[in-house]
């Protein structure tokens, strides 16, 4: 395993993780540390960039050869369309039920309000479901495996890594987005590539917008 394999899976697993937590610690104590949206959106679409051709170098380089559209059959299709409903299910049921705590407070500090911050967020979902698709679905257990750890392990390991990088969402964002991680693990695998994961990511991403400011505002 190279060096830049090495540091690639310890920016997944540790590094990203760690960062999560404290934005976190940052929204629930000094939130007027936050920077600006604009700001905020920038920045996260600079770092997903990053991470997501640190990703593309890292597929280049261990040959790992990443699939992006794979095969749009019947039933993989069927399942995106599952995954999506699911989606807007547990965040309906989610924003209805806790509606009335912080929720709405915390996500005036994270989510756009003028158009340019929708703009900028519009840029920053785009740059996320492919950054991470790739990431987490596709290049992150492809290295795993191909040092030796069993598949079940590196999905398990890479979908695990993935929920506790969205603790900035709150510790409701951990076992939500860890099943998420799962199911679109499993429709990368059915598809045979990227392109139906990114598709409902980014769909779910724009819907659940949709379902904020309807539900909560």
């Amino acid at each position: 395993m190279s060096v830049f394999s090495i540091l690639f899976i310890g920016l997944q697993v540790i590094v990203l993780p760690i960062l999560s937590f404290q934005s976190r610690e940052v929204i629930e104590g000094e939130a007027d540390l936050m920077p600006p949206k604009k700001a905020l959106f920038a920045q996260s679409m600079i770092m997903l960039s990053i991470i997501g051709l640190f990703g593309f170098f890292i597929d280049y380089k261990e040959a790992l050869r990443i699939h992006w559209v794979g095969a749009l059959n019947y039933n993989s299709i069927v399942w995106a369309i599952l995954i999506y409903i699911l989606g807007l299910a547990v965040n309906f049921i989610n924003y209805k039920y806790y509606k009335n705590s912080n929720a709405g407070k915390e996500n005036d500090f994270v989510m756009p309000q003028s158009k340019e911050e929708y703009l900028l967020w519009f840029g920053l979902c785009l740059i996320a479901a492919w950054s991470e698709e790739l990431v987490y679905r596709g290049v992150l257990p492809a290295l795993l495996i191909k040092y030796g750890m069993v598949s079940y392990l590196a999905y398990a390991m890479s979908a695990i890594t993935f929920s506790f990088s969205h603790y900035t969402q709150g510790w409701l964002a951990i076992p939500i987005t860890l099943v998420f991680a799962l199911l679109f693990q499993y429709l990368y695998y059915l598809s045979g590539g990227l392109l139906l994961p990114i598709l409902v990511h980014l769909g779910y991403n724009l819907s659940v917008e949709v379902l904020r400011r309807n539900m909560i505002h």
